[in-house]
Order: C-alpha cells, then sequence, then structure tokens
C-alpha cells in the first residue's frame, strides 16, 4: 500500500510549490532598492509608457527567435 495516496501528493506537490512562491516574494520584499523599482515599473506601466513585447521583437528584428 503506498503511503500517500495521488490526491495527497498532488496536494503535498501544490504546497510546496506555494511554499517556495512565498519564500521568493518575501525574498523580494527584503530587497528596498527592487522593491522601488517594481513601483516605478508599475506607475510607468499606468501611465501609459510602455509598449507590446511584439511591437519590440519586429523593432530589434528577433521574430522567430523568441
Amino acid at each position: 500500500m503506498p503511503l500517500l495516496t495521488a490526491e495527497e501528493k498532488e496536494l503535498l506537490t501544490k504546497a510546496a510549490s506555494l511554499m517556495g512562491e512565498l519564500l521568493e516574494t518575501l525574498e523580494v520584499m527584503q530587497d528596498k532598492k527592487l522593491v522601488k523599482e517594481l513601483r516605478i515599473a508599475l506607475r510607468e506601466v499606468d501611465e501609459g509608457k510602455t509598449r507590446p513585447l511584439d511591437e519590440l521583437v519586429r523593432e530589434l528584428n528577433l521574430e522567430g527567435e523568441i
């Protein structure tokens, strides 16, 4: 008889993934410079200072490479 059912294995895998995401979030939150840069980037998105990725790819002649 297996120690864990397929359902339990799936739940454990999801929990481990969530823990990894939480640890990564905590690492980012501790980097004050990075948090400041993220806030600036989000503000620029809100202000419409961005453009679509496919436009940039075309401009750099990277079609088919990305």
